[in-house]
């Protein structure tokens, strides 16, 4: 094959697919034989099994476009190798990219089954157990497709042993409250391990050979029970963040790229990126693909001070436009995504990649509002104003509703927009019994900030000033503008009482 013989796109975008694909091979670590073709093409096999490949047969152009001839075994999760055959499909670059990495997925998956010996079932030894348990639920037809229902952790990391059991499967959030330094993002952890597995590409993020760790899930109509060594039921529709969420996919390599925007890296490391919705949005702009107006409204929905997201086509930019929220019709100069405020940056950069991540394993769907799964979010409050953090579990429902969101927060204002049947657990830790888990039943509809901040799920037993000198001072009004008027009338009455002025008779007579 010489790239002499083929048109310019041709040879440059075969260049950067045949990079990419180098690349997520190198960090792999797994064995492949690459044969290219003497006219156009290559095709990758998987050397344990000649049946596995991946292949690029051919290119079309067609209105300025070109579109590449792929082959790929196996072609879904559905079918098993031996069953299944060869379908051509016609992708464009960032097309093939996208479905080698799915192929590859399907290739690790393959690898980590070889380990198990499935002619004995019970292969764990000195396992923890978890038993799969009757769903409960307040409202059936809020019944979440994928939703944890129970964890099972021992030997890992500071946890000796830590259990959740039996949450509801109509629950939308899940928050973890806890003390600096309890453990809150080690039971993170625990969970995301234990729905993903330990391996991430070619990494391992649990060295301790002790450490045991199993969830129990809903999946579709089963309830499902995986280990986090073995993987026999990993669940495929995850996105996980850590405290650290601000920084886009833009200029790293492609393979420090991959392994930073891999699904675990952002809640164990410091310098995850996310993935780059905007790329996508750029993409689905020019093709006027229904999906950059579905995406577009469903920013607007998360960050209400948005009020326009828009291509611009001098800058190939895409650009976010903020309102006066006072004068909703006045608007502030257009700016790219690294100028908005980091508080905005953090949800649309989240959100944009849960929308990529997502749609990866469910290709078929285009409206965010239907996609499915678990995401967990460490340090759900960081980056935003009180007013935000309470709007959010609620915006975060309404525009992804099929979604269990599984997070921490240091914060109270967060559960006052926590949804319906909302789940709150607490993190403890001893010397003696390491990191544990309590659930903390508190019925948050009536609860103000004060409340929630010296119930036992904050623990606070002085909420006071510092600069406090007599109790007596203290304020008790609800509200900033109840105090305020309070004020106003021991004003009146202050002042009443210095003019010598006589209050008006009436002001005494009964009310007849």
């Amino acid at each position: 094959m010489n790239a002499k013989n083929l048109p310019l796109i041709v040879a440059q975008e075969l260049k950067e697919i045949t990079d990419y694909i180098q690349g997520r091979i190198y960090e792999s670590q797994l064995s492949f034989d690459l044969k290219s073709d003497k006219r156009f093409g290559y095709k990758i096999t998987y050397k344990k099994y000649s049946k596995i490949y991946f292949e690029v047969t051919d290119y079309e152009i067609e209105n300025q476009s070109v579109e590449y001839v792929v082959a790929r075994v196996p072609y879904d999760l559905y079918t098993a190798v031996d069953d299944s055959y060869a379908e051509d499909q016609k992708l464009q670059k960032y097309e093939v990219q996208d479905t080698f990495n799915e192929w590859l997925s399907f290739v690790r998956n393959y690898e980590k089954m070889s380990e198990i010996d499935y002619s004995n079932p019970f292969y764990l030894h000195d396992e923890i157990l978890l038993q799969n348990e009757p769903d409960t639920f307040l409202e059936e037809d809020k019944i979440l497709k994928y939703c944890l229902k129970s964890l099972s952790v021992s030997n890992f990391q500071g946890i000796k042993r830590a259990t959740i059991e039996n949450l509801p499967v109509d629950t939308n959030w899940v928050f973890l409250v806890g003390e600096n330094g309890f453990g809150k993002s080690t039971i993170l952890q625990s969970i995301m391990l234990g729905l993903h597995g330990s391996k991430d590409g070619s990494h391992d993020y649990v060295i301790d050979s002790n450490a045991q760790i199993k969830v129990g899930y809903k999946f579709e109509e089963e309830n499902l029970i995986n280990d986090f060594r073995f993987n026999p039921s990993p669940l495929i529709h995850l996105a996980a963040y850590g405290p650290v969420r601000l920084n886009m996919q833009v200029d790293a390599t492609v393979s420090e790229a991959a392994q930073r925007s891999g699904t675990l890296y952002s809640l164990f490391r410091t310098d995850g990126v996310l993935l780059n919705i905007e790329s996508e949005l750029v993409k689905w702009y020019l093709k006027k693909d229904k999906r950059f107006q579905l995406i577009k409204n469903a920013f607007c929905k998360l960050v209400p001070y948005i009020s326009e997201i828009r291509f611009n086509e001098s800058t190939d930019r895409i650009e976010y436009i903020e309102k006066d929220l006072l004068d909703g019709s006045a608007q502030y100069e257009p700016l790219p995504f690294e100028n908005i405020a980091s508080g905005f940056r953090s949800i649309l950069g989240m959100a944009g990649d849960m929308i990529v991540r997502l749609s990866h394993t469910q290709k078929d769907v285009e409206d965010p509002s239907k996609l499915k799964g678990i995401v967990i979010i460490d340090e759900l409050d960081l980056h935003w104003h009180p007013k935000l953090q309470k709007q959010i579990p609620e915006l975060f429902s309404e525009v992804f509703p099929g979604i269990q969101f599984i997070v921490s927060t240091h914060s109270p204002i967060p559960l006052l927009g926590a949804p319906k049947n909302s789940v709150i657990l607490k993190v403890n830790r001893t010397k003696e019994e390491g990191i544990t888990i309590e659930k903390v039943d508190v019925d948050l509809k009536n609860l103000t900030p004060n409340l929630l901040l010296t119930s036992g799920i904050f623990d606070m037993d002085n909420i006071f000033s510092s600069q406090l000198e007599d109790l007596t001072e203290v304020r008790t009004e609800n509200t900033f503008d109840e105090m305020t008027k309070n004020d106003e009338v021991d004003k009146y009455l202050e002042d009443f009482e210095k003019s010598n002025e006589e209050f008006p008779d009436e002001l005494f007579q009964s009310k007849k």
